[in-house]
């Protein structure tokens, strides 16, 4: 019998971004972050908050060794938003592919169950996985091989078919170790191409006819001025979807007439982008409306080829 495969993923550093510096912005002046984090120990007790010790506790202890050090001990708990920095470039679109490819994709990271709701918030790509285990709740972090376990039997992998990947060489070591196979995150690019050499994906094929976008004229516009497009659709960001939404000509009217109805055909603009020669991957996949090109980024506003009003046929296929 064969054994299903399926890639369990860390988050921080692969799927998301992360930087604590920047929980201390206006509190600590640039140059003295580092030499906090030193001081305090923020490696070891940022690995007691992923397994599970509550930051009450810690933040205590912290005052009590560095008591005019108040503010800055606080910080990072109550800015650790700003710690994100966004979705990792391209990891969403290898998550894309292989859940078009029948891979099932799961997560594991070492993270505080108190911070953790922040990031599930504001990064639709983490609903995208079957599951997501954070050492926080389970109190267990990696490279402990019991959280390793527990993962396998709560997404249901067999570690014979299971790849791991982990920006941290510890945790990949570990996840070898029983048994799975596991790859050292450095980028999307080595990651997909290891994939690839594993047989899980195949080579990228980007589509070849034109990929079109919706927006309002006026979106559009003030888009262009601030040369960054953060949109996904109508409604939700390229963040909180985890791609941006996007067609074919024969898919456009129907994205009008569900997503813009309420507006005139002046009103609305269609953005051409080449597939073929766009920074950003794009994905082709039903997530249940039929097959769709999605962008795994940021729409770049530099890239669009072509703007065209959406009441002009200069975008619809020739007859």
């Amino acid at each position: 019998m064969s054994v299903s495969p399926s890639v369990l993923f860390d988050l921080g550093g692969v799927v998301v971004g992360w930087d604590p510096a920047g929980a201390y912005a206006g509190v600590l002046a640039e140059p003295e972050v580092a030499g906090f984090l030193e001081r305090t120990g923020f490696g070891t007790w940022n690995r007691a908050a992923d397994a599970g010790r509550p930051f009450a506790e810690i933040e205590a202890e912290l005052l009590g060794r560095f008591p005019d050090e108040g503010a800055a001990i606080a910080a990072y708990r109550a800015n650790f938003g700003r710690t994100l920095t966004g979705l990792v470039p391209g990891t969403g679109a290898v998550l894309a592919e292989l859940q078009q490819a029948g891979v099932t994709c799961a997560a594991l990271t070492n993270w505080s169950a108190e911070t953790f709701p922040v990031a599930q918030q504001r990064f639709g790509l983490l609903r995208r996985f079957v599951g997501v285990l954070v050492s926080g709740a389970e109190r267990l972090a990696k490279p402990d091989p019991a959280i390793f376990r527990l993962a396998l039997e709560r997404f249901d992998l067999d570690p014979a078919g299971c790849v791991f990947v982990d920006d941290s060489p510890a945790n990949v070591e570990a996840a070898a170790e029983l048994g799975m196979t596991g790859l050292p995150f450095t980028g999307a690019d080595r990651f997909r191409a290891d994939l690839e050499r594993l047989g899980l994906l195949g080579p990228r094929r980007p589509p070849a006819a034109p990929v079109l976008h919706l927006t309002e004229a006026a979106v559009w516009e003030r888009a262009r001025e601030a040369g960054s497009y953060p949109w996904s659709g109508r409604t939700g960001t390229y963040e909180s979807e985890g791609f941006v939404h996007a067609g074919f000509a024969d898919q456009v009217d129907g994205t009008r007439d569900r997503k813009y109805a309420d507006l005139p055909d002046d009103a609305l603009v269609v953005l051409e982008l080449d597939a073929t020669t766009l920074s950003v991957p794009v994905v082709v996949e039903d997530l249940g409306a039929g097959p769709f090109p999605h962008l795994y980024g940021p729409l770049p506003v530099e890239e669009v080829v072509a703007v065209h009003p959406y009441a002009s046929a200069s975008w619809r296929p020739a007859p």
